[in-house]
């Protein structure tokens, strides 16, 4: 049982923190922000925050954040705060380990939420995603711990819906694409119905819930609209069907990233700028990005259902097995980015025999070790899922809680849409540990089993010998 008046998790967190700063001093000059995706977003930003000059600009993304990043700033200084986000991501990653443990002792059969923990502190993208300048570790801890409140709600039959509230607020503040997902409480609510919750108190639950994260949205909203003139939350929709189109002809018309994105521009030369000719900044422009996401998603949709199938179960694929040994790399200043990018670029489904062979031959023997690494984990952590939702579906009658968790998996898949990456799989891991950790407790349990019974059997057959 994971918990927090255990002492020993608390020498186990010291030596876990000191662990990757070590890690952290042989990484190159800089790299906590130079590689970090999307890192100047949120660093210049925080740098604003701290400077006492507001959140400046920031168009494409929303506060949590910026916030968390400009309290190390304004303490400590724009070197020494990146220093020490190190350890307090660090700290981030180990308490999502713990609350993942409890989240798993609240809906499996046994509780084995230390082995959850194990599996999450030391998942390799997890940690490698903790030393950059980027939303993972702030993001997915917060999501971890609104599902342990839904739970929880959810097993107290509503209490607590103030709570779940206000972290469905900060996951929403914290990246985007999390703001979509909480929007959709109204559907794991049902469930609340299923266990004869009245109409009558479900329909509080929502009204509380929703007045709570709307209200929130809402103030955000309006600090944009006194800067910008327009009520939004993030301006980043056009740039995100941009690029899922290119990932739509990657994945689905094995196309090269040169081919996709020419045809991206195509669109936006023949589709935006003859409804807006202001439109300069391509996909990225602010101020038509309604127009830009509008025409890239009746550009998608035109495509056959054949082409966004098969995008689909690609993207998928990238998606949950996709290592993060990139970050890795350029972490550690080990080459790497001709041969991934030579992969990445060339036209071929990323599944391609061929097309992995020939990454494989030009690779660096290093970042070829670190892929090893990343992969394996990845791939034996998905084996591992797949045995232990067999074996909950097989052995346990209480399979709705262990539903809903699931069905937040497939939300943030389904969003992430032609767009599968390893840094997106974060928030999602230590949901999905949950079912590996399951998965490697049967194959154990099943083993130690066999060997008692082998042990019984030797037994008997001696005493009847004798």
């Amino acid at each position: 049982m994971t918990g927090f008046n255990n002492k020993r998790y608390y020498y186990f967190l010291v030596a876990y923190v000191v662990l990757n700063y070590i890690f952290h001093v042989f990484s190159v000059p800089d790299a906590v922000f130079l590689h970090g995706a999307d890192a100047s977003r949120y660093y210049d930003s925080a740098l604003s925050l701290s400077n006492g000059n507001g959140f400046g600009d920031l168009l494409y993304t929303v506060p949590g954040y910026p916030f968390f990043l400009s309290i190390h700033y304004k303490i400590l200084g724009f070197h020494y705060g990146n220093e020490v986000l190190i350890v307090t991501q660090s700290i981030l990653l180990y308490l999502t380990g713990i609350v993942a443990g409890k989240l798993a002792d609240q809906i499996l059969p046994y509780s084995i939420g230390w082995l959850v923990m194990l599996l999450v502190i030391l998942n390799p993208n997890a940690i490698i995603n903790a030393h950059l300048v980027q939303t993972e570790s702030l993001f997915t801890l917060f999501l971890v711990i609104y599902l342990y409140a839904l739970i929880q709600l959810i097993k107290k039959g509503g209490d607590g819906i103030i709570i779940l509230a206000f972290f469905a607020l900060l996951v929403s503040l914290t990246r985007p694409a999390g703001m979509y997902v909480m929007l959709l409480f109204l559907i794991p609510s049902m469930v609340l119905r299923l266990k004869h919750t009245s109409w009558r108190k479900l329909l509080s639950i929502n009204l509380i819930y929703y007045s709570i994260l709307l209200s929130g949205l809402g103030f955000w909203s309006l600090n944009n609209y006194n800067k910008h003139g327009e009520f939004f939350i993030s301006g980043h929709e056009g740039g995100v069907f941009h690029d899922q189109y290119i990932g739509l002809l990657q994945y689905g018309k094995n196309m090269s990233t040169l081919e996709a994105e020419n045809n991206a521009d195509d669109v936006f030369k023949n589709v935006v700028i003859k409804e807006e000719p202001n439109c300069e900044d391509k996909a990225y422009a602010f101020k038509c990005r309604k127009i830009i996401a509008k025409a890239y998603i009746k550009s998608i949709l035109n495509e056959d259902l054949d082409v966004i199938l098969k995008a689909s179960a690609s993207s998928f694929i990238n998606l949950m097995f996709s290592g993060g040994a990139s970050n890795f790399a350029n972490y550690y200043g080990i080459d790497n980015k001709a041969s991934i990018h030579s992969f990445e670029k060339s036209s071929g489904s990323m599944l391609s025999y061929s097309k992995m062979v020939k990454f494989i031959d030009s690779v660096n023997i290093k970042y070829f070790v670190a892929l090893v690494v990343f992969w394996g984990y990845a791939i034996v952590i998905k084996i591992l899922l797949v045995v232990g939702l067999v074996h909950l579906f097989k052995n346990s009658n209480n399979k709705h809680l262990s539903i809903v968790v699931l069905f937040y998996v497939l939300l943030f898949a389904a969003e992430y849409l032609f767009l599968g990456q390893s840094r997106w799989r974060v928030p999602l891991e230590p949901l999905m540990m949950i079912f590996s950790a399951l998965g490697l407790y049967s194959i154990i349990s099943h083993y130690k089993n066999n060997i008692n019974y082998g042990t019984d059997n030797s037994i008997s057959s001696n005493k009847t010998h004798y």
